[in-house]
């Protein structure tokens, strides 16, 4: 079992008490705080109140909270009752607390779970670094010089330094899938529309989803199956029957990308070749049209969602005001044609999967990189790293609204994780899960931990 569901097992059967294990968690995350600066506050008092509540649970024999006791962190854009939801924005940071919790929130504390805090992301979620926040940059436990990515950057780097087994993250163009795949943490998409959007701070609504982090795929099955209602079923040493043949894409995604996240995605390929899995090339040639669509209506509906603050610019970064600046000037055409070449892309995908269950492709083109770079270089094409150079393969995947995990399958010569990108056809979440499931029982990528951890 994963490290959550181990110490979920551990709280119900009396071997293990929630007090301890949010102890620890805070204690861990108080140490680790100067380091990695994951955190924009901590819910001390909060958090163990609520754990002494999970042990008398726990005693009495409670039945049906899979994830009682366990502590976990959430993205602050979700509304946590009490604590100020800021996006990471000084437009934001004074707002006041909120009433209730978000959706997700609400759904992780009916199965047990403890909110120690909230964590760090990249300022009202428009970026892939997360080295812009009113609350100072992220960093990532595997090299604090390096990002953790974006825009979850902090609820990656908690999961990932082994402070809480999972926490809340959302995604838009890859927002839990590129830190997951920079901190070596298992992240995963979900369908558009699949889940309620109640409480969390928009950045573009009709792609906004939310979703966990975990440090493998059984404990991210536990986090899914709390958020979605529907238990997903667990059998990693088993075949998967329902995976039959899995598409290779023969373009995009392997056009623009590092030598060696290229070997080691090709290499993590063979690995469900060896299981019997047929694996085909396919066209994907609806992919560049999905990412340039992606910006225009991302840009689109974040101008809409934050109009206010066109009148406080001076509260914004400077790159988040020429993002709100370029949306607010994208025109209605502009908008219809992008919308209308996202529709067209998601039914080039729909045939590119008709007659493969599954996409694999690198999660991200690089490792993670330096907090201070501006620019990366790969295969003579240089790109813009705050204009979401990392999110080249990511993108695509939210306009389609497909459902997607990040899973780690190597590591670069520098030893930073490589994350793998699993894509679905919708409604897919649970063969993606059990996938990875499959993929982590044979390998051992996930279980490496970063020298800043608990």
């Amino acid at each position: 079992m994963g490290l959550l569901a181990d110490l979920a097992a551990a709280i119900a059967a009396g071997e293990q008490t929630s007090e301890r294990a949010v102890g620890s968690a805070l204690a861990a995350a108080d140490r680790l705080q100067p380091i990695l600066n994951a955190f924009t506050v901590l819910l001390h008092e909060e958090a163990a109140t609520a754990a002494k509540e999970a042990d008398r649970a726990a005693r009495s024999g409670t039945k049906g909270r899979p994830l009682l006791g366990v502590p976990v962190a959430v993205k602050d854009l979700y509304d946590v009752t009490g604590t100020v939801t800021s996006g990471c924005s000084r437009a934001y940071v004074n707002n006041s607390p909120a009433a209730a919790d978000a959706y997700a929130v609400a759904a992780l504390r009916r199965a047990g779970a403890i909110v120690i805090g909230k964590t760090n992301m990249h300022e009202l979620a428009f970026g892939a670094s997360n080295t812009v926040s009113c609350f100072g940059p992220a960093n990532n436990p595997w090299d604090p010089e390096r990002m953790p990515g974006g825009s979850s950057g902090g609820s990656a780097a908690v999961v990932a330094a082994r402070i809480v087994g999972a926490a809340l993250g959302s995604d838009t163009g890859g927002s839990i899938r590129i830190p997951s795949s920079f901190c070596g943490t298992t992240g995963l998409k979900v369908t558009g529309g699949s889940l309620p959007l109640d409480g969390v701070l928009p950045m573009s609504p009709s792609l906004d989803t939310p979703g966990g982090i975990a440090s493998d795929a059984i404990d991210l099955a536990l986090v899914h199956g709390a958020l979605s209602g529907e238990p997903v079923p667990m059998r990693p040493a088993q075949p998967i029957e329902a995976l039959r043949v899995i598409g290779v894409p023969t373009d995009h995604f392997f056009q623009i990308v590092d030598p060696e996240v290229e070997n080691a995605v090709r290499a993590a390929v063979d690995v469900f070749a060896a299981d019997g899995i047929e694996i085909r090339e396919v066209p994907a040639p609806w992919a560049s049209e999905a990412d340039e669509a992606w910006l225009i209506i991302a840009l689109a509906e974040f101008a809409r969602a934050h109009a206010s603050l066109l009148e406080h610019m001076d509260d914004l970064d400077p790159g988040i005001q020429i993002t709100l600046r370029a949306g607010a000037a994208v025109s209605a055409d502009d908008e219809r044609t992008a919308r209308d070449r996202a529709t067209a892309a998601r039914n080039g995908f729909a045939s590119t999967t008709a007659d493969v269950q599954m996409l694999v492709t690198p999660t991200t083109p690089v490792a993670a990189m330096r907090h201070d770079a501006t620019t990366i270089t790969i295969a003579g094409v240089e790109m813009q790293v705050q204009l979401g150079a990392q999110s080249h393969f990511t993108r695509p995947i939210s306009t389609i609204g497909a459902p997607a995990a990040s899973i780690p399958c190597g590591v670069t010569s520098w030893g930073l994780p490589i994350g793998m990108q699993l894509v679905g056809r919708v409604g897919s979440e649970h063969l993606l899960l059990r996938a990875a499931a499959r993929y982590q029982n044979e390998t051992g990528w996930h279980r490496r931990v970063p020298p800043n951890s608990a």
